[in-house]
């Protein structure tokens, strides 16, 4: 007749001239097949209900996405901005910013005056991607975009974003201004307050945040 084994003895670890007595590790079960039936059912059900609201809020992503011209703008790179974000009841926010072009693709890099990164993004085939290992930022894609509408020269509008997507006017005073349309609703309004320097302009997105655009001065 076969005899129960007895369990093992527990193991006696020296740490630094104390003993301390373990007991040997024991297999552990999945947690979810350890509950109750019931409890099993629900924390499934939870877990289904977890994954569809990331499936969900990575749509909402997409569709909120800043739009992009069909084809590749016709504007001259590489380019270096000093950019000032306003917003109200917060205070003004330099940034510079480089665009350069790398194979088919446009990179876009964002810093702050220590020149730290804030943001890298690489455009290639009017699809975004991540350059490097930062953290996405969806405020410095939405700029990136708006910029690329900005700098598409008026002739190329139609074809880039479509008819009657965009408006262009000039004021009283002289200031010419475009919006693009996103669903109906203004999405970026440019100002240009004095169109002979196309380089210098403000960009208003539909949250109010205003990016004062201009060519960054280098040192002597």
């Amino acid at each position: 007749m076969m005899q129960a084994a007895s369990p093992r003895p527990p193991v006696s670890v020296h740490t630094h001239g104390v003993f301390a007595r373990l007991p040997l590790p024991v297999p552990r079960l999945g947690v979810v097949q350890r509950l109750p039936l019931p409890v099993r059912k629900s924390a499934r059900r939870a877990l289904a209900t977890a994954a569809l609201l990331a499936v969900l809020i990575g749509l909402a992503g997409c569709a909120g996405a800043p739009p992009l011209p069909a084809r590749d703008a016709g504007f001259a790179v590489p380019r270096q901005l000093h950019v000032v974000q306003v917003a109200a009841d917060q205070p003004s926010v330099d940034t510079m910013l480089v665009v350069q072009r790398e194979g088919a693709a446009l990179r876009w890099s964002l810093f702050d005056p220590m020149g730290v990164p804030q943001a890298r993004q690489m455009l290639e085939g009017g699809h975004w991607r991540n350059d490097g290992f930062m953290r996405p930022n969806a405020q410095a894609r939405d700029l990136f975009a708006a910029l690329i509408f900005a700098w598409t020269p008026q002739a190329q509008l139609d074809a880039a974003y479509g008819a009657g997507a965009w408006r262009a006017r000039q004021q009283d005073d002289g200031t010419a201004v475009r919006s693009l349309l996103d669903r109906g609703e203004v999405r970026w309004t440019v100002r240009w307050a004095q169109p002979s320097q196309p380089d210098v302009f403000s960009i208003t997105g539909a949250d109010g945040v205003t990016w004062r655009v201009a060519p960054l001065k280098e040192l002597p």
